[in-house]
């Protein structure tokens, strides 16, 4: 395969992922670089970058290895090397503004004011300080409880008995916290490109059991533009949501600064985000690229690659 035009190094911290947007890349005629966690991954054993290293030294080896090979851009694949990149003087692909802003998206509290302010969906949520104001909150049941940042501690409670019984047992971690209501129904994502505040690319995924499908929905598409107009994103960035069929609504769980999980069957469905990406700043596109409506399912070779990257990297 020909190799395009510019060098790209794909830097993240989540091995799936990472070696996702190395393969939609190859996809589009590159062969990345690829800094990944692992000190060793299934990635170097495929054409999909060419040359794998683990990542030792942060922004000092980013610097070092992008003036040795002669890279051109540096594409974060993961919000944690996103926010890595925020602020470092490399040649990084449409990174959130500052640190900052790519770091207050972790804070669930903070996404949950913003979606007020901007009138969006959000789950009803409150701030607990201490289990008083946990045991008091007007929530209705069943709700879950999780840390401000993500990560583990995210558990559900059907009852008021059952909170009681979590608290006794201490088993909600420290405050501050956030609860909120439990919001039932489809699982679903919006992943999304953006360039100062506008939306170039946005893909909506309804996950279930039978499998993922894309469909245009207009709504989340004017939830995701809405958004990023307020932050002025650039970027790659991924939403959860959840749509209630029962009150037809949806309601916006979490929004990351990366690709979605979803990016290698995005890329299945004609709407290659890694590729893409590399284009924001050099063209304005009349309309947002959407992928094609349908069902998609990955190849057998493509599937046993993301599941081999994921639990066979090691360090």
């Amino acid at each position: 395969m020909r190799v395009a035009s510019p060098a790209v190094l794909v830097a993240g911290v989540a091995p799936m992922l990472t070696w996702s947007v190395a393969r939609c890349l190859r996809r589009a005629g590159h062969a990345p670089v690829v800094l990944g966690r692992a000190s060793w991954s299934p990635m170097r054993c495929t054409t999909d970058c060419r040359r794998y290293l683990p990542w030792r030294d942060g922004v000092a080896q980013l610097g070092a290895l992008c003036e040795s090979t002669h890279i051109d851009v540096v594409m974060a694949a993961d919000a944690a090397a996103a926010s890595l990149l925020a602020d470092a003087p490399l040649p990084a692909c449409a990174a959130p503004a500052a640190a900052a802003t790519a770091a207050s998206f972790d804070d669930r509290w903070h996404l949950v004011r913003l979606l007020q302010a901007l009138d969006l969906p959000a789950p009803h949520s409150v701030r607990l300080t201490d289990s008083a104001q946990l045991l008091g909150h007007s929530l209705v049941y069943p709700i879950v409880t999780a840390p401000l940042t993500p990560g583990a501690g995210v558990v559900r409670h059907p009852s008021h008995q059952a909170l009681e019984r979590a608290v006794a047992r201490g088993q909600l971690g420290g405050y501050p916290m956030i609860a909120q209501s439990c919001v039932t129904g489809w699982k679903v994502t919006a992943s999304f490109l953006a360039w100062q505040g506008r939306l170039t690319a946005c893909a909506v995924l309804r996950q279930t059991r039978r499998g993922r499908t894309f469909y245009p929905s207009r709504r989340v598409r004017e939830y995701v533009e809405r958004l990023v107009a307020a932050c002025n994103y650039s970027g790659a960035g991924h939403l959860d949501l959840r749509y209630d069929p029962a009150r037809d609504s949806y309601f916006i769980l979490d929004f990351k600064p990366q690709f979605g999980n979803s990016v290698l069957h995005a890329a299945r469905a004609g709407l290659n985000l890694p590729a893409l990406l590399l284009q924001l700043g050099e063209t304005a596109p009349r309309a947002v690229a959407l992928p094609r409506a349908g069902r998609v399912r990955l190849p057998v070779r493509e599937q046993a690659m993301g599941l081999a990257t994921r639990w066979l990297s090691v360090g």
